[in-house]
């Protein structure tokens, strides 16, 4: 009997396979669950490159200035980190794979100083020739006061990434550190969490609205197909991005 027809007793019905190929919940992970995941090098989340909704709104989201200063929540060892870089900006991120962050430094020799913050519970790798800092640790603990305020929000999935039931906690962090000038560019996916456990989870322009509208003007800027091989091993038949500038009111 295949694992996918193996009934889950504890909770009376199917296990829905996740991203990482396996049937274990990932409706809940936490700091210690996605190191875990790391170790395992199940990481085809990572984009070997640019993200294209980032090259593609970076004019609309920076305005054409230079010399912005862009969050970038969840960032893993992304590409657009040392991108964005190369435009002339400051680029801050977070993410609880130690691994992940300094392979953003060690790729390109970047040198970086380590320093442990104790009131965001974090270690903060800073490099010491460009304005780029990266926190390691949980993305909950992190506060305004320790941050500051920043023009650019880039969410490159990040919001669909965590647990549901926290999406409002995320929200509320992403929001104390705009101002009336930040500009927030935020990738989200229309995914069937019935057939496939996640992450990403399932957010619409509804939902969007719910988590941040109180407070921000939503405009949908991009949609599209983003079905490719992986989102077929999930069993899905379609996955949409969908793409959102959200600006204060």
């Amino acid at each position: 009997m295949s694992n996918a027809n193996v009934i889950d007793e504890t909770r009376g019905k199917s296990p829905k396979v996740n991203q990482f190929g396996d049937y274990e919940d990932t409706t809940n992970m936490s700091c210690k669950d996605w190191n875990e995941r790391w170790g395992k090098k199940q990481t085809q989340f990572h984009m070997p490159k640019v993200h294209p909704m980032l090259s593609k709104c970076i004019d609309r989201l920076t305005d054409g200035k230079k010399n912005l200063r862009f969050f970038v929540p969840l960032c893993g060892k992304s590409m657009d980190l040392n991108w964005l870089l190369e435009q002339g900006h400051e680029v801050v991120g977070c993410d609880c794979s130690e691994a992940g962050c300094k392979e953003v430094f060690e790729r390109d020799s970047i040198p970086y100083t380590t320093e442990y913050r104790q009131n965001v519970k974090s270690t903060l790798l800073k490099a010491t020739d460009r304005k780029l800092s990266l926190y390691v640790g949980d993305f909950f603990q992190l506060q305004r006061k320790e941050l500051g305020e920043f023009d650019c929000v880039w969410d490159r999935g990040s919001l669909v990434a965590v647990p549901v039931k926290k999406r409002q906690e995320y929200a509320d962090i992403i929001l104390s550190i705009m101002t009336n000038e930040t500009r927030y560019l935020l990738d989200c996916f229309l995914v069937n969490n019935d057939i496939f456990g996640g992450p990403p989870f399932n957010c619409t322009e509804e939902e969007v609205n719910k988590y941040i509208g109180h407070q921000c003007r939503v405009e949908k800027i991009e949609e599209r197909d983003a079905m490719t091989n992986w989102q077929k091993t999930w069993g899905l038949k379609s996955f949409v991005e969908e793409v959102y500038m959200i600006r204060l009111k």
